[in-house]
């Protein structure tokens, strides 16, 4: 799943022109390699460092959803590390 899919359908941006901005201002690392391409293929069990509003955030994704989830459903799509 290209990774700024996963950052729209896991609710860490608000809309998938959004996830590909954070993308391309390169604040979004994966397994510490910083990634500038939001075609990026992500695979589960990779470590995403999110950069967005001054904030950092670790996060490990456990699986790979099919539509943009309800909050209620964060703990079936990823873990918070930090």
């Amino acid at each position: 799943m290209r990774l700024d899919k996963w950052l729209y359908y896991s609710r860490f941006c608000k809309t998938r022109a959004g996830s590909n901005s954070v993308c391309n201002n390169g604040d979004v690392l994966v397994n510490t390699f910083k990634k500038f391409n939001s075609s990026y293929n992500l695979l589960i069990n990779d470590i995403i460092t999110l950069i967005k509003d001054e904030k950092v955030k670790v996060i490990k994704v456990l699986s790979l959803p099919k539509n943009r989830i309800s909050p209620k459903e964060e703990n079936k799509i990823y873990e918070i590390l930090n």
